[in-house]
């Protein structure tokens, strides 16, 4: 279903990008300027704004408008947290709905096959949803807050060892190969993956053929091989119901029970909302959403806490920069404290509009803010780490887990050329894996590259017989 904005249906972690170039909207909205009584014009001077994310101008277009622009109105009230406003806009719209437009909202659903729904009345829910938020702002401190590339995040969540490590979907492909993917019915590997302090563990989240995601934890074992993966939830099983369809971005404290994760569905405010749960044995608690001002009507995720350096982090969407994302750095608190309801300026700090307002003007952040700079990027740790990153068996006896374990800087140099062809194998493999998989969905155009994929392979791994052969070769 398409709507004026991809509000909750976006369901994906990518921010709202304008459908024109900025030219485009300002001759659309000129175009409205000049014609004020046409209806149909200002209706596409406030979707077009509002595609861009200029909600606060795409309003006034929108009420002069056919009905279709009190349902515009009440989604950019949504977005600018005017909740008041945008329950009445929708009032209004759903009190003089058209046939038409009953038939077009009740088409709404989180995914294909799934219990479809009213847009209108699932609008309305995240309308109150909005009002109960703001009940209960949490008051933190923000001591940053900086623009990232959407793709490096892990880059740039830096804790202290004790703390973990948030790692790329690269890290967890070393771990978990192709044909593993395939015994789990799984396409991708998705989001960013947490290690715990000891490296051993890496809970990640897999995507199946179906669109749905599913968290999982895989275990290191004795030998430096990795044990079948070990599906926690996905979003029904942890929820309760299936009105979402994505759990992703997990972080584990150091207590080892408590859960940070991001989902969306029926219990978020925006696309993806950051989540609490907590292990009970050998499964997960139903998770409560950690409200504002982390979650807010876009996407927010990856949310982290470092007890030995004092910092947390967390992951938004909502300044909308194409390609992008917001980390957040603040001050974590034992004890929740909220701003009082009657706080002037409340949803500024919801929305967190002023970075330097939610800061204490006595404070001195730079030490915190050192600590967080000493600390090596979580993703070199744990590739670098001390752990094993293979197991080469050799003939007298021994197991190589590591470069420096090979007594000869020629079979170090011959396991480093190994490892590069098993890398190039794996992706090889990787491709493979989706072409089959789109062959099966009827593109008979992947034939050829198959085959010839096929046959590459083929090639590749009788090639690293020769290689493995090389190390041992030169380490004897």
């Amino acid at each position: 279903m398409k709507r004026l904005i991809p509000l909750i249906a976006a369901l994906a972690a990518a921010p709202l990008l304008p459908a024109q170039t900025p030219a485009d909207i300002e001759t659309i909205v000129a175009e409205a300027r000049k014609a004020p009584r046409n209806r149909a014009l200002n209706l596409k001077a406030g979707k077009a704004l509002s595609e861009a994310g200029r909600f606060a101008e795409a309003i006034p277009f929108f009420l002069k408008g056919p009905n279709e622009g009190n349902l515009g109105a009440a989604e950019a009230s949504f977005y600018l947290y005017d909740f008041d406003n945008a329950d009445t806009y929708l009032e209004r719209y759903t009190d003089k709905r058209t046939k038409a437009e009953i038939e077009a909202d009740r088409n709404f659903s989180w995914h294909p096959g799934g219990e479809v729904g009213d847009w209108a009345e699932y609008l309305s829910g995240r309308i109150e949803m909005g009002r109960s938020m703001l009940d209960r702002v949490q008051k933190i401190e923000v001591i940053d807050s900086i623009n990232i590339p959407a793709e490096a995040v892990a880059d740039y969540i830096r804790l202290a060892k004790s703390a973990g490590s948030m790692v790329p979907s690269t890290v967890v492909e070393r771990i978990v190969g192709d044909e593993t993917l395939g015994r789990l019915g799984l396409d991708d590997i998705s989001g960013t993956a947490f290690v715990p302090e000891t490296g051993n563990e890496v809970m990640w989240t897999g995507v199946g053929t179906d669109g749905l995601s599913v968290m999982y934890e895989s275990v290191r074992l004795a030998d430096g091989s990795w044990d079948a993966p070990e599906k926690l939830f996905d979003y029904a099983s942890i929820f309760g119901n299936n009105e979402g369809t994505t759990v992703t971005s997990p972080f584990l404290l150091n207590d080892g029970v408590t859960l940070y994760f991001a989902a969306d569905g029926a219990e978020s405010l925006g696309g993806l909302d950051i989540f609490v749960s907590r292990r009970d044995d050998d499964r997960y608690l139903q998770p409560s959403n950690i409200g504002m001002p982390y979650n807010s009507p876009y996407n927010d995720y990856l949310y982290a806490v470092d007890e030995e350096t004092g910092a947390g982090f967390w992951v938004s969407d909502r300044n909308q920069i194409a390609d992008s994302v917001t980390l957040y750095t603040f001050v974590p608190s034992e004890l929740r404290v909220n701003y009082p309801t009657d706080t002037p300026a409340l949803t500024s700090y919801a929305r967190l509009a002023s970075v330097k307002a939610t800061q204490n003007p006595e404070a001195d952040y730079s030490t915190l803010r050192r600590k967080i700079a000493s600390v090596a990027r979580g993703a070199d740790r744990v590739v670098n780490s001390s752990g094993p990153e293979f197991a080469f068996a050799l003939p007298d006896g021994r197991i190589a887990r590591r470069l420096s374990d090979f007594r000869t800087p020629l079979a170090r140099k011959a396991m480093q050329e190994y490892l590069d062809a098993r890398r190039t194998l794996d992706e090889t493999n990787a491709e493979l894996s989706r072409l089959r998989a789109s062959y099966a969905r009827g593109d008979r155009s992947a034939s050829d590259r198959i085959l010839a994929l096929e046959r590459r392979t083929e090639a590749m791994r009788a090639s690293l017989t020769d290689l493995s052969n090389a190390v041992i070769t030169a380490e004897h």
